[in-house]
């Protein structure tokens, strides 16, 4: 009998993650899931950002902006599409004062930030100091909330022949590549 080894990390097709035993066999918890989009990532096929975190924010209906303290000083943070079933736990959102949410802010220091596109090329960030994500329908805080909040990147997903751009790149001989990032992400 020929053994099939499966990595389900490598091919995930849905949104779990090792963690999901402990969902299924932990205490219920009622935790809220909110998808969070950038249209000019969306745009350039994103599939991955580094970011070298300084503040994290929450914009109201109103545009009034109310900081959350989950990510003090400076931190890299690697956010990843959906599709490979990564996602941000925050139990500091819950925090915020009552009232309806339109989107995240993340305020990145002026290094160590980086897009990976759905092909694996990978380009600097570094001229962005916030990125801006609309909350897909919103978010509303009630005093009787869930502690837990669940914020999923809705990124492309990555190409599968990306990883054989090492070995394409060794016969393609190409030009200087022209950066693919525009100033209207986060501005």
């Amino acid at each position: 009998m020929k053994k099939t080894n499966f990595y389900p990390t490598i091919w995930s097709t849905a949104p779990y993650t090792p963690t999901i035993m402990e969902d299924w066999y932990g205490a219920p918890s009622k935790q809220s899931e909110l998808i969070l989009k950038n249209e000019a990532a969306t745009s350039l096929k994103v599939s991955e950002m580094i970011l070298n975190m300084t503040k994290f924010a929450a914009i109201d209906e109103h545009g009034n902006e109310h900081f959350i303290m989950d990510f003090p000083g400076q931190n890299q943070l690697s956010l990843k599409g959906i599709p490979s079933g990564s996602f941000l736990r925050s139990k500091s959102v819950l925090t915020l004062p009552e009232g309806n949410y339109v989107k995240f802010r993340f305020y990145l220091a002026g290094w160590g930030n980086q897009f990976i596109y759905r092909d694996g090329v990978e380009e600097s960030a570094n001229t962005f100091n916030r990125l801006d994500f609309d909350i897909e329908d919103g978010f509303k805080v009630v005093g009787d909330e869930s502690p837990e909040v669940k914020l999923w990147f809705d990124f492309a997903p990555f190409q599968w022949k990306r990883h054989f751009k090492p070995l394409t790149d060794l016969f393609i001989r190409s030009k200087d590549p022209q950066p693919r990032l525009a100033n209207s992400i986060g501005n």
